[in-house]
């Protein structure tokens, strides 16, 4: 995506490079031979004309912001032949200038296509805002996966150790007559389930470092074999929410929303520009020079330089397209484009609003489920001490210790994805 400002750069120069000068020159030789009349020839006293010539022309031309077309030229032609028994030099030097007066007329359509460049220069500069928004954003989310992987891995393997203590003890009990074989059994199958969660926890760990470190790197390679340990979990504190300040944050800040606008705006210069060229063409021309003549390139220069033989013209030239259907189709349809450039921005404009809303209101619903799901955790913790003294009294059984680990293991995960969850809204707001 930084490429993409760059190459639009480049659109922005291409467009400027209209009114660039471009200098032209050229040379030409020519050698004829015209056989004459019987009577012409008698006349002359010879039967043939032979003449030799070298034309060579030069000039600058060129278009001005304004419309304006320019043309510097100067020419020179030598000629020799039979009936010039020296070299000739005709030549002129002058300017000629074309200026619209309704179509193309003045700064506006002349440049519009320059604006239009410069809008999607902008709009790509957004682009990129955009892109480096999501990409921090998806880095963060994916270190907070991790954290959560990581804090969800420990709360498994916890699980795991406290079905394996009661598989052990269950077996001690089995061995002095005190506990049937069902309760080993269910045990056992407590410890086989919790075998299977630890390692499909692990399993998301790796998982989310390689998330991770696809965000963070350019050749995932150089990670192959390092493991990914998050270090530091930001603490959970309460944020000073105000939804109308985050709302007009996210109108002036976002990319996407600056990125409207500018569409918005480069479509009403296409509007402008194509309305413009509704108007049929008039053009006031004129031209102004010297002519001159001598035996020698600098006898003819002089003479042109005197400025003794002058040469000017003016006039009107008009164009009417019949019909002009192309021009009044593009027209309208940068004004549709328009309207619909607008009816984007009325809609992003909502969806923002909303998505603000929505962001700022589960802030607060995570703050408030992480504070339920610590509660639920602590809950969790005292009715397995409860059914495990049950236990150790004959009064419970192994299926319900083991439905108890279940639930503290649940609310463990569920209060760690509560944080996890509440870290990712803050990075969504």
């Amino acid at each position: 995506e930084r490429l993409n400002p760059r190459l639009e750069n480049w659109g922005v120069i291409r467009e400027q490079g209209a009114f660039d000068p471009v200098l032209s020159a050229g040379a030409q030789y020519a050698d004829s031979t015209e056989p004459l009349s019987p009577e012409r020839a008698t006349e002359l006293g010879v039967d043939r004309l032979d003449a030799q010539s070298w034309d060579f022309n030069a000039g600058v031309g060129g278009r001005l912001p304004t419309g304006t077309a320019y043309e510097l030229t100067g020419y020179d032609t030598r000629s020799e032949g039979t009936l010039s028994s020296d070299p000739t030099h005709i030549g002129f030097a002058g300017i000629t200038l074309t200026q619209p007066l309704l179509k193309n007329f003045w700064l506006g359509p002349n440049t519009a296509l320059i604006r239009v460049a410069r809008q999607n220069r902008q709009i790509a500069r957004e682009t990129l805002q955009q892109q480096l928004i999501n990409t921090v954003s998806d880095t963060q989310n994916a270190y907070y996966d991790l954290v959560y992987a990581a804090e969800d891995y420990k709360a498994k393997v916890e699980d795991l150790n406290r079905a394996r203590a009661l598989l052990s003890e269950n077996r001690k009990r089995l061995e002095v007559g005190v506990l049937s074989r069902l309760e080993v059994t269910q045990a056992e199958a407590g410890v086989a389930a919790r075998e299977e969660a630890v390692l499909v926890a692990e399993r998301a760990i790796k998982d989310s470092e390689n998330a991770l470190k696809r965000l963070i790197s350019s050749d995932v390679r150089e990670f192959q074999g390092v493991t990914l340990v998050p270090v530091d979990e930001p603490p959970v504190a309460a944020q000073e929410l105000d939804l109308a300040r985050s709302v007009q944050t996210a109108l002036s800040a976002r990319p996407d929303y600056r990125r409207q606008r500018h569409e918005l705006e480069k479509q009403g210069i296409l509007v402008e520009y194509n309305r413009n060229q509704l108007w049929p063409q008039l053009d006031l021309e004129g031209s102004y020079g010297f002519n001159g003549r001598g035996g020698t390139f600098g006898r003819l220069t002089d003479d042109v330089v005197g400025g003794e033989n002058p040469e000017w013209s003016v006039g009107l030239v008009v164009s009417i397209p019949l019909g002009n259907r192309q021009a009044r189709a593009e027209f309208e349809q940068s004004r549709l484009r328009q309207e619909q450039a607008a009816l984007a921005l009325a809609r992003l404009e909502q969806d923002i609003i909303v998505a603000v809303d929505n962001a700022v209101g589960r802030i607060a619903t995570n703050l408030k489920r992480l504070d339920a799901t610590r509660a639920a955790t602590r809950l969790a913790e005292e009715s397995l001490k409860a059914e495990e003294e049950k236990l150790r009294a004959g009064t419970s059984t192994s299926f319900l210790v083991l439905e108890a680990q279940a639930n503290l293991a649940a609310a463990r995960s569920a209060e760690i994805r509560a944080r996890s969850d509440y870290h990712r809204s803050l990075v969504e707001l």
